[in-house]
């Protein structure tokens, strides 16, 4: 009998423990599992015509290093994001690959996808196949072909607006004045500039909103209790409601703000209430955490800066936990210190415009340099435009961990200046966080790797 029972109250224990577990190093545990790993492919320019080739060179990335987990990458041609036309299987030497894809002559005119991804990026716990891998490299270049001999892709005549609300901290919490974001979009998912009133339900003027950056936008709300929200365009004769998230009466209330050393933050929250006090933060970057802060103080208001000028650059994702390790609210802020710019200037040795002449440039570093460098010659002609949008940083440090379409990335590169930190911060207000969830985390088993 005494037997048993000891058993018990070692599994007893054992389970415990296994619930108490705190949540980096469950993260530590699923990161060793399945490592982030992302890929860019630096293409010799932006359109083709059909019977070409498309040369590029793959850069492969992970731990803010030339990824060394894999050695095979797929690259695929894919025609209206679905059907495959080729893939290629292309060895992987000291985080780098080289490769083409041949062009049939007989494409039809449009846009097609390039698709790269290795074995471990499709160890995700939600990707059961390629299609459904949400961190692979994907690019849309256009192809000059044969004009379309079927009937002509249908005109989406639909000029409605997608107008959708984000919480700050992921809630909005009676009792305390709330930040909110928000994003307005067309039926193409393209950015659209609005203005408009916040209401409740008694139709009554709350207040007013207008759009910042690229349809996104924020304003402040006081939720009151058993009232409901919506808003209106101004303009829109229709006069159609858009339903704010509803309110919860226990959580905290998060603001985030640009600091000259990172971030401010302020946190609100109820006394009375141990369940929903603030117990640590959490900071992790690419499933490492690389901070923690604990909060002594049971104090309604929180305040403090978050230095972040040591850290690599790329998307930081802040995480609020109570005592029981239950996440009570997060963040997403953009570190960006240009550790990863190389100073290099481009000199002109020699020049020749003659057909088929030899032309010689030097690129000159200010320091010795170890790497794996691309450079493509192009004909300004075969480019769509005069900026490029996507950049490999843009692809690497931003759009491979966030949700959704970003319009003009290389915007958020563009400039230090208060208008591009702002809307910067919208940004990753309102495009999501798609790497995983804190709750599933610490509530399921581990996933194990599916690919090897």
């Amino acid at each position: 009998m005494k037997t048993k029972l000891l058993s018990f109250l070692f599994l007893l224990l054992l389970h415990t423990s296994g619930i108490a577990q705190p949540p980096a190093e469950i993260l530590d545990q699923w990161s060793a599992k399945s490592p982030i790993e992302k890929a860019y492919l630096h293409f010799d320019r932006e359109s083709y015509l059909a019977g070409e080739t498309i040369w590029f060179k793959a850069y492969l990335y992970s731990d803010y290093q030339p990824d060394v987990i894999s050695t095979t990458l797929y690259v695929e041609l894919l025609r209206d994001s679905v059907n495959v036309l080729s893939r290629s299987v292309l060895p992987i030497f000291l985080g780098s690959a080289n490769g083409q894809i041949e062009l049939p002559d007989t494409l039809l005119a449009g846009n097609y996808t390039v698709r790269a991804y290795t074995a471990t990026m499709l160890n995700l716990p939600v990707a059961q196949t390629v299609t459904d891998a949400a961190f692979i490299f994907s690019r849309e270049v256009f192809i000059y072909g044969k004009n379309k001999t079927a009937a002509a892709d249908p005109v989406i005549s639909d000029k409605s607006i997608l107008l959708n609300f984000f919480p700050e901290g992921g809630n909005l919490v009676r009792g305390f004045t709330n930040s909110v974001a928000f994003k307005a979009t067309d039926k193409k998912g393209l950015p659209v500039t609005v203005s408009g009133t916040i209401r409740n339900e008694k139709n009554e003027e709350v207040t007013t909103f207008n759009s910042y950056h690229d349809g996104m936008g924020l304003f402040e709300l006081l939720p009151a209790a058993t009232t409901s929200y919506y808003a209106q365009l101004n303009g829109d004769a229709s006069g159609k409601k858009y339903t704010l998230p509803a309110s919860i009466e226990k959580g905290i209330a998060l603001t985030l703000l640009p600091h000259p050393q990172g971030h401010f933050f302020e946190l609100q929250q109820k006394k009375d209430d141990p369940a929903f006090r603030a117990a640590y933060m959490i900071g992790q970057m690419q499933h490492h955490v690389v901070f923690r802060q604990n909060f002594t103080s049971a104090k309604e208001q929180i305040q403090g800066v978050i230095n972040t000028q040591n850290l690599y650059s790329g998307i930081l994702q802040i995480t609020f936990f109570n005592k029981d390790n239950m996440p009570l609210a997060e963040r997403l802020c953009f570190v960006n210190n240009k550790e990863f710019i190389l100073p290099m200037e481009l000199s002109e040795d020699s020049i020749d415009f003659s057909v088929r002449a030899k032309n010689k440039f030097i690129l000159h570093f200010k320091d010795t340099v170890q790497g794996s460098f691309s450079v493509s010659v192009t004909d300004q002609e075969y480019n769509q435009g005069t900026t490029r949008n996507e950049t490999i940083f843009t692809s690497l440090l931003l759009t491979s961990d966030i949700k959704g379409y970003v319009h003009r990335p290389a915007y958020y590169f563009s400039a230090e200046t208060d208008s591009v930190k702002t809307a910067t911060d919208l940004l990753m207000m309102t495009n999501g966080w798609r790497r995983f969830s804190w709750e599933q985390l610490l509530q399921k088993p581990l996933p194990a790797p599916g690919y090897k």
